[in-house]
């Protein structure tokens, strides 16, 4: 429970982690000391990784000496993606070993590369050989983690990581520079990879953290090492490699053992979390819908593809009233993501109404709850991830969408669950009838029967419940089924890749009106 005293802490906590104009100016007016301090030389980043730099034996001596006085400069992982003058960075996948790629990367005019395998460079450019490149890697990201003088905000949780962390990032940039994880980089290479884009004239970095077994998220919790803490929601995702919510629930926490006590945790209004809190030794923001969260939305309406509420601050009498936001997402599952980049602006500063300006020109992120008009249907575009909680989420949105309208669920399995597989695909069938209400189903996937059996057992009648192998199985039937004023659901783990429906959509021609 909330009580009046911890929220007057929760106030002073605000007001003794925001950057003042001070600070920021001072920052400013020493950036270019600490670029020149970040950016070390070649040699230097060198014994850094506790490698040797190497030339080609037909390198001059001088050349040799100003490559290594050299500084070092943007690190690419991808070969594909390098560019002249950037350095490559070959780690060993679970599919390919990036040593293999050295040499097209030094073709495509990378200056040098880092290589835990004895490779030749081409004359003037260098490779730095290590026996770890991955070690390497984690080396180089603490070093710079080291000399970093911004807030690191990490964000991690069963669902909504992503949204959060581009949300942080879409209220920071309006006063501060920093960087946030590309993409859903978020696993042990993801992470290191992450916070390479660290510079010191950054004010933050937002790190997005995953895990699927317990104990990852306080390794890279360890590697990153918060000032701010945030942890969306509790859910079934990779229940194969947790067991169970409690588990879960526990591993999520990790990251709130690396707080500092100085630091700040937020932490959306899930009772699994209010377990764990135990583990926090720095002060907790609660966000969410209830009474006894810290910063609480209300008068929640989601309509026209915009969440629109009310944000309340218990321990401010400013913000009695409540904020209003605006926000372009469809779902009312949002609401927790809003809140928590709320409160990490609030923590740095940013007045509420800047918190609501900025979050009214919020732009989504792709296949996360994406909207489109195809073929005379409104199609959602979810296909990115899935697990049940970020399902039923989907699905209770596709029940609040145009009720006159017919609703089709298009859906895979929800990988990583382990021995519930079975059950929660069957539960996931009965709620697409019971809390979508959708009139058809098709179902794609290894776990696909036990959609259908789901759905059927709700009530739906058997030729609209379609069970398929592989989505390539189900995309003729979209071509048959899907009508102008339809409203269609696409959703599935990332190893379904879904978005194949939407784009066979795309290409489908417009149904004749009958």
């Amino acid at each position: 429970m909330t009580t009046a005293k911890s929220r007057d802490v929760g106030y002073m906590s605000f007001n003794r982690l925001r950057i003042r104009e001070d600070e920021r100016d001072a920052r400013a007016a020493n950036a270019t000391a600490t670029i020149r301090n970040m950016n070390i030389s070649v040699g230097q980043f060198a014994e850094i990784v506790k490698g040797s730099l190497r030339f080609s034996p037909h390198t001059e001596a001088e050349f040799a000496a100003s490559f290594a006085s050299a500084v070092f400069g943007k690190v690419v992982a991808d070969s594909r993606q390098v560019k002249p003058g950037d350095v490559f960075w070959a780690l060993k996948g679970a599919k390919h070993d990036g040593a293999a790629f050295v040499g097209e990367a030094l073709r495509r005019g990378a200056v040098g590369a880092i290589v835990d395998q004895d490779v030749e460079p081409s004359d003037m450019q260098w490779v730095v050989r290590v026996e770890d490149s991955y070690q390497a890697l984690v080396d180089w990201v603490a070093w710079k983690r080291r000399n970093f003088s911004g807030t690191m905000i990490a964000v991690t949780g069963s669902v909504g990581k992503t949204t959060t962390r581009q949300m942080i990032r879409t209220v920071l940039s309006r006063k501060f520079r920093g960087t946030a994880s590309p993409r859903n980089y978020n696993n042990h290479f993801g992470v290191p990879l992450s916070m390479l884009q660290m510079e010191s004239n950054h004010d933050y970095a937002v790190i997005e953290i995953g895990a699927s077994k317990p104990g990852e998220i306080a390794s890279l919790s360890k590697l990153c090492l918060p000032k701010i803490a945030v942890i969306t929601q509790v859910g079934d995702a990779h229940l194969g490699g947790f067991g169970s919510r409690q588990c879960i629930a526990e591993s999520k926490a990790e990251l709130l053992e690396a707080l500092p006590l100085d630091g700040q945790a937020i932490l959306g209004d899930d009772p699994w979390l209010r377990v764990v809190t135990k583990k926090c030794g720095a002060e907790i923001t609660w966000v969410g819908l209830g009474e006894e969260c810290d910063l609480i939305a209300k008068d929640v309406r989601a309509e026209d593809g915009r969440l629109r509420f009310r944000v309340v601050a218990a321990s401010d009498s400013r913000l009695a009233t409540g904020t209003h936001f605006s926000v372009p997402v469809w779902g009312r599952h949002h609401v927790t993501a809003v809140l928590a980049a709320a409160a990490v602006g609030r923590l740095m500063g940013v007045d509420m109404t800047e918190i609501a300006a900025a979050l009214e020109e919020y732009q989504p992120v792709p296949m996360r709850c994406e909207v489109r008009r195809l073929r005379g249907a409104t199609v959602i575009n979810d296909a990115y991830n899935a697990n049940p909680t970020s399902m039923r989420a989907a699905l209770e949105l596709l029940h609040d969408l145009e009720s006159s309208a017919r609703k089709i669920v298009v859906c895979g399995d929800m990988g990583e669950l382990g021995e519930e597989s079975s059950a929660l695909h069957w539960e996931l069938g009965r709620q697409t009838v019971e809390v979508a209400q959708a009139s058809i189903v098709i179902a794609c996937g290894e776990f696909a029967q036990y959609v259908v059996g789901g759905a059927r057992a709700a009530g739906i009648s058997a030729p609209k419940a379609i069970a398929c192998e592989r989505v390539e199985d189900a995309l003729p039937y979209l071509g048959q089924i899907v009508s102008p004023g339809d409203v269609v659901l696409v959703k599935g783990s990332r190893m379904m890749a879904m978005e194949r429906v939407v784009e066979a959509l795309e290409r489908y021609p417009q149904r004749r009106s009958a």
